[in-house]
């Protein structure tokens, strides 16, 4: 009877020092509701994209130039709100469609 209290005591102190898993490492350094504005992380993102304004080439472009860009975009927004409205239309279509048959 000594025997397995000695085990099953040795078992338990054995039990209280292990680490099953450290998650110590995952939980996020900053708070997720909350960020943490670090005024050093700014400035470096202001100087960082004050060197990317120098390296980029100035761009040229007359008011002919500009509207075609404007133009292309409105064409783009107007060509993807037309595949949606088609589709929901499709989908609105095939519903009455089966309805009627139930």
């Amino acid at each position: 009877m000594n025997s397995e209290e000695e085990l099953r005591k040795d078992a338990e102190e054995l039990d209280e020092d292990m680490v099953v898993a450290d998650m110590s490492g995952l939980a996020p350094k900053r708070p997720i509701l909350f960020p943490v504005f670090d005024a050093g992380k700014q400035m470096d993102a202001q100087k960082e994209q004050v060197r990317a304004k120098s390296e980029q080439p100035p761009v040229d472009i007359d008011r002919e130039g500009r509207l075609a860009a404007v133009k292309g975009a409105l064409g783009a927004t107007l060509l993807i709100w037309l595949v949606y409205a088609v589709g929901f239309g499709i989908f609105i279509f095939v519903l009455t469609r089966l309805f009627k048959l139930l």
